[in-house]
């Protein structure tokens, strides 16, 4: 049995952490989250490209490592660009491993409001509003692309027995 790498995409609020945190409890994978790591080496964030640099390392360094010891992850990041998204399926194949996609869909202007009034004020850099961030993050959005993977969840109405519904029947559909 392969270990899974499941990977995240949507919008900034629409659900990708919501959704990580219910995978994390139906697979038992283990759950690496940029926001909770960049917090951890930087109690005082500056957003600073060698501090991104650092934060995606490290994720890139924990994730390989617990995919090589086997165990499935769960990888908590902005993966919005195909590139990002093709270096963590080059970071699977590496160590042997499985990737899945979650695409989360929602509306534009519902994932907007709810980041917006989310209000996780340090997870923004000092010289950006929340609504800038936003726009600059979801400007950025790639739609996975027809080699990709993936699960395609509704952000809008996330839960975990829709998460697992669209688990179970992914791996049936894709049992090898």
């Amino acid at each position: 049995m392969y270990p899974t790498l499941y990977l995240l995409a949507g919008y900034p609020g629409s659900g990708k952490t919501t959704t990580a945190g219910f995978l994390e409890k139906l697979t038992g994978a283990v759950h690496i989250s940029s926001d909770a790591l960049r917090l951890e080496l930087f109690p005082q964030p500056s957003y600073s490209q060698a501090e991104h640099n650092t934060v995606y390392r490290t994720l890139n360094e924990r994730a390989e490592a617990l995919l090589a010891a086997g165990k499935d992850v769960i990888y908590d990041a902005n993966l919005n660009r195909y590139a990002h998204r093709q270096e963590k399926y080059e970071l699977a194949r590496r160590v042997n491993a499985r990737t899945v996609l979650l695409w989360l869909e929602v509306p534009k202007t519902l994932a907007r409001d709810r980041a917006i009034l989310r209000g996780h004020r340090h997870l923004v850099p000092a010289d950006e509003s929340f609504e800038s961030m936003f726009d600059r993050v979801s400007d950025t959005l790639e739609e996975p692309r027809p080699n990709e993977k993936l699960i395609k969840l509704d952000g809008s109405h996330i839960d975990m027995p829709l998460v697992a519904h669209a688990l179970e029947t992914f791996h049936r559909d894709n049992q090898a």
